[in-house]
């Protein structure tokens, strides 16, 4: 038997699809396109011919590289038009500007807490966590994907589907915000909590990060597109470990919260800010309250969202290392000296001692 999309199939999914399709679409959504293509090729062979387009659709959906192997002729019958594609754009982008749902975006700086902010939100207020920077099933097959040395640019697609779910999101990104950005939170009604950290502390905090994946048992090939520092970095010295990540990490510090600082003073963005140190450190009912207010959340809500944040345990995946503020004065002299050389340059265009710190200008100086 053939179906709408030119696949043979002899219908043996029948009544069980519906059991086995989630399970297939999380399967196929961190596969590389070789073994995508032969994964789907072989459910789809099991799907009933009225069910064949609306599976391989759900398929192409679950992973960004899954094509199903059609003939060109069918092809050709499920051919769309500039003219159709801009009809399904403007409904998809209509539905998701008048979606009632909780958007969230946490833009972070790396090593703020964001994870554990992220992951308590999702705890508490019950929807899930997505990926905005790539028309990705989950962040997770993103990552499996290949997608984690990628700028973590909004992706138009991943905005509509994800405005589209019913429910709501939480996404986690490190992103600078821009005019554009700007416009897009507005349209698809996305509230954005910026997380910030003390950058001395924040280096400390990344080499131990970098070092402990280079110690695992992930490939060294797959870890490259993770952080994009070579694969000896755990063995150079410690000076020389914090001196790349300055060169790598400082301007795209100061960009990141300078970008955010003059979105908002030209009133393109209401961020809410919340800092490391006197936040996330500080009393946690008070930063739950700030949370949930900012985001229409309600006084049940809140306390989910303090008794989350109080919540320690899982601290690998939430991405907690020590918790605690001051481990910049490991820094040596001469590799702060490097980064306030680089912060200074900046400064004529903001505030930026929520990296630097006020004793790490003034040693600066």
């Amino acid at each position: 038997m053939e179906h709408a999309v030119g696949i043979r199939t002899n219908d043996k999914a029948g009544s069980n699809l519906e059991d086995t399709l989630s399970q297939t679409l999380a399967d196929i959504s961190t596969l590389a396109p070789r073994e995508a293509l032969s994964l789907g090729m072989d459910y789809l062979s099991c799907v009933p011919p009225n069910r064949a387009l609306e599976v391989a659709a759900a398929l192409c959906h679950a992973n960004p590289f899954f094509l199903p192997a059609v003939s060109d002729g069918d092809a050709q019958g499920l051919k769309l038009s500039t003219s159709q594609l801009a009809e399904l754009t403007f409904r998809a982008r209509l539905t998701a500007s008048r979606a009632r749902q909780p958007n969230i975006l946490v833009a972070c700086a790396p090593k703020s807490a964001s994870t554990f902010i992220s992951m308590a939100l999702v705890q508490a207020l019950d929807i899930p966590l997505a990926n905005l920077a790539l028309p990705s099933f989950t962040p997770g097959s993103g990552s499996a994907l290949g997608g984690n040395l990628r700028s973590q640019e909004t992706d138009e697609l991943a905005l509509m589907r994800h405005g589209l779910n019913g429910r709501g999101y939480v996404a986690q990104h490190h992103i600078r915000c821009t005019p554009y950005l700007a416009r897009q939170m507005t349209l698809y009604n996305i509230r954005p909590i910026v997380t910030v950290r003390n950058f001395f502390d924040t280096l400390i905090s990344l080499d131990d990060m970098f070092q402990s994946w280079r110690v695992s048992n992930r490939p060294v090939d797959t870890i490259f597109f993770d952080d994009g520092l070579p694969s000896n970095y755990h063995h150079l010295p410690f000076e020389e470990r914090l001196e790349m990540l300055v060169a790598a990490q400082a301007v795209w510090y100061a960009q990141f919260l300078l970008s955010w600082q003059r979105c908002e003073m030209l009133n393109l963005v209401k961020p809410l800010w919340v800092s490391y140190e006197t936040d996330f450190l500080g009393d946690k009912a008070v930063l739950a309250d700030r949370i949930a207010t900012f985001t229409g959340a309600d006084s049940q809500a809140a306390q989910k969202i303090t008794e989350a944040l109080a919540d320690k345990r899982d601290g690998e995946r939430k991405r907690i290392n020590q918790g605690i503020a001051g481990r910049g004065a490991e820094v040596p002299e001469n590799i702060r000296r490097q980064a306030m050389a680089i912060f200074d340059r900046y400064a004529v265009n903001g505030d930026l001692t929520l990296l630097t710190g006020p004793v790490a200008a003034k040693t600066a100086a």
